[in-house]
């Protein structure tokens, strides 16, 4: 005679077992859809990253950058190259900046911060005064998750080191502009 109960158990048994395997499935599938989503999502950014356009931008914004104000900046760069390289570099921080400040890469922020911090601390250094002068003038949310991001960025670049106190008071300040907006 057939045991049902018996039966039962091994069937609930077997569903059990297959329902775990199917959650472990699910959790790997998400994992792996992460990390395709950070290397679809920064794709684009690293190959911006490494063109020439971008590093000769770079380079522009980082040595050849003379102007202190913004009004001395626009006197000297409107409508040629060193305008264009001060918005290409400074949107590009900005849109890393975005990614990294409302944490759409997940725990993948770091690994792009491992890239850009050192040298988006340096452009910053190199243009904060101008942003801060061109807020007032002509653009109030210039580069904002730029600034927002530098906090992280020094405690990427430079761990273990308290972060400057202008550095964050700037990123707070940019946060509440970016609030109100």
């Amino acid at each position: 005679m057939i045991d049902w109960v018996a039966v039962g158990a091994i069937g609930t048994a077997i569903y059990g077992i297959a329902f775990l395997f199917s959650i472990v499935l699910v959790i790997l599938q998400l994992r792996r859809q992460a990390e395709e989503r950070f290397v679809a999502s920064t794709q684009d950014t690293f190959e911006l990253w490494m063109s020439d356009d971008f590093q000769r931008a770079q380079q522009w914004v980082l040595y050849e950058l003379k102007e202190t104000t913004w009004r001395e900046f626009v006197a000297a760069h409107r409508g040629d190259y060193g305008e264009r390289a001060f918005n290409i570099v400074g949107a590009y921080f900005n849109r890393i900046g975005y990614l990294v400040v409302y944490h759409l890469l997940g725990h993948s922020d770091r690994i792009l911060l491992d890239t850009v911090a050192g040298p988006a601390i340096a452009t910053w250094g190199k243009i904060s005064r101008l942003v801060e002068e061109a807020r007032l003038i002509e653009n109030s949310t210039l580069f904002l998750d730029f600034e927002r991001m530098l906090p992280e960025c020094y405690e990427c670049f430079v761990p273990g080191q308290d972060v400057p106190e202008e550095i964050v008071r700037g990123a707070d300040e940019a946060a509440k502009l970016a609030s109100a907006q």
